[in-house]
């Protein structure tokens, strides 16, 4: 799509999203990385699908927690190509595709593009049919397809004659097994039919299977698998300046490779032996060449400081985490992308005036994370992001 539709399309979101000073960034490091996004991209176009699908694992947006020009000009952009992908194109990228049916969702009808179907269900699973049938494939040479049918018709004639023969044999065995009849009680014509008085068994029904538990009708905090981690291992990605790449204890039995965009805050020597707050529940992603298997909470104030969410004292390795009362629910093995709860969920997260991590839900209601041995808090930052 040419530059100047482009701008026609951002210049007709801007009114009904926040005008332009929203969209091209809140804070100062927000507008410097939405200019650098674009900057990456603008002369090839290329690579972009891969680096957002990569880009997006952890993030609801390209850049910061609400929809910038870095989400505008990527989508028109990227318009067409989502438009011809097939539904095993959009299941490769989920990232991509969750991210561009949110933005479609919030400014597609702005910029009048045409609405693009977005499917991220896996297909039905349907066992296959256990009769066999024999078809030739295709290019078999039809003597081979001859020949295999022969010999199926052959073991179909074999397998009929001993029916027949078993069937033949099996009223000469049961007379042979029949006592002589007892004498006649009565003239022969007064004979009356015998019935047979054995009652019939019942059948025992099988128990029916237990209903699967119904999920909650809109996405909740608590479907968020939050765990106490430990970094054992902390180096830079080979072949990304700013990410680590970190082995982390979350109590399992194996360590979890974790991704994170962390270098330019948090210098590496305080990443080694770090105590943290993971995501457990994301589906894994691979980031320029590593697959991470987590996230890490973290918390970014508006001037762009970042600050680690920390467990309480006393925590160990894979220690639950969970938001206000609810302690005992069972979050999801893994969070769907399609039901995007972590996108539901994750504007509502900040930190408060006590420095503690915590959910405020659209009520206003502030439930702090917690574990068993007290809240999750920040060293410093308050009113901050957490992401």
């Amino acid at each position: 799509m040419s530059d100047s539709a482009v701008t026609s399309f951002i210049n007709s979101c801007q009114g009904p999203l926040g005008g332009a000073e929203i969209l091209q960034g809140k804070t100062d490091s927000d507008r410097k990385e939405v200019e650098e996004w674009i900057e990456r991209f603008e002369k090839d176009i290329t690579p972009l699908a891969k680096a957002l699908n990569d880009h997006l694992e952890t993030r609801t947006y390209i850049v910061g927690h609400t929809i910038s020009n870095a989400d505008l000009w990527t989508f028109v952009k990227l318009h067409e190509q989502v438009g011809t992908m097939t539904r095993d194109g959009q299941l490769k990228r989920a990232n991509l595709t969750r991210w561009f049916d949110l933005i479609q969702e919030q400014a597609g009808a702005l910029g009048h593009l045409a609405p693009i179907a977005i499917d991220l269900e896996l297909p039905e699973f349907k066992p296959a049919s256990k009769e066999k049938v024999v078809a030739p494939a295709v290019g078999q040479d039809e003597k081979k397809t001859k020949k295999a049918n022969k010999k199926d018709a052959k073991a179909e004639e074999k397998k009929a004659k001993k029916e027949a023969a078993a069937a033949a044999a099996a009223p000469v065995a049961e007379a042979a097994a029949t006592p002589a009849p007892a004498p006649a009680a009565a003239a022969e014509g007064d004979a009356k039919p015998a019935f047979n008085t054995q009652k019939k068994e019942k059948k025992v029904k099988a128990p029916k299977a237990p209903v699967a538990p119904v999920g909650p009708a809109t996405p909740q905090p608590w479907q968020i698998d939050l765990r106490v981690g430990r970094i054992l291992k902390v180096e830079k990605h080979p072949d990304a300046d700013s990410l680590y790449v970190e082995t982390v204890d979350i109590g399992e039995a194996e360590p979890r490779t974790v991704v994170s965009g962390l270098v330019k805050h948090i210098p590496i020597e305080e990443m080694e032996n770090r105590w943290l707050v993971c995501v457990c529940n994301l589906k894994p992603a691979t980031m320029r060449g590593v697959k991470s298997f987590a996230m890490v909470l973290a918390a970014t104030d508006d001037t762009g400081k970042l600050e680690l969410v920390d467990p309480p004292k006393g925590s160990k390795p894979g220690d639950k985490c969970y938001f206000g009362d609810w302690k005992e629910e069972k979050p999801e093995e893994v969070m769907n992308p399609k039901k995007k709860i972590w996108e539901t969920i994750q504007p509502g997260l900040h930190t408060t005036a006590e420095c503690r991590a915590a959910w405020k839900s659209d009520e206003g209601v502030v439930h702090v994370l917690k574990s068993e041995h007290g809240d999750c808090t920040v060293p410093s930052v308050v009113g901050a992001k957490i992401k």
